[in-house]
């Protein structure tokens, strides 16, 4: 398996089978959902790379610490919305959820695209 195939498998797990209802409606309003959502995501991550790369691999630790910080941004939810008007997804209107979710999920596998460019 690839790398990016594990850290796409990895989202998968960490992003929709683990984060539970409470995180997923109150993370862009409440730290604690956020946080705990964010922690457990990366925690995962963390593991699948030190099993990849070992504990002495330290850009390991800057791809899961940038990782964990783009991700608390863009799930707060106001990042989302702000970069879908700054690239003309929505002019006026809030977004739609179908919209906010697929641009979301777009981001987050794209970032892990660029942290497998790094780490290869």
């Amino acid at each position: 398996m690839t790398l990016l195939e594990s850290l796409v498998l990895t989202h998968l797990l960490a992003d929709w089978l683990l984060q539970n209802e409470w995180q997923a409606v109150n993370k862009a309003r409440n730290w604690v959902a956020l946080l705990s959502h964010v922690a457990v995501y990366h925690a995962i991550l963390l593991a699948v790379l030190l099993y990849r790369f070992g504990w002495g691999d330290g850009r390991v630790y800057l791809v899961v610490g940038l990782l964990a910080v783009s991700h608390a941004i863009l799930d707060r939810g106001w990042t989302l919305v702000w970069l879908m008007r700054a690239f003309r997804l929505i002019v006026a209107r809030k977004p739609e959820r179908w919209l906010t979710l697929a641009v979301d999920q777009s981001i987050h596998i794209l970032l892990l695209g660029l942290a497998v460019l790094y780490l290869a």
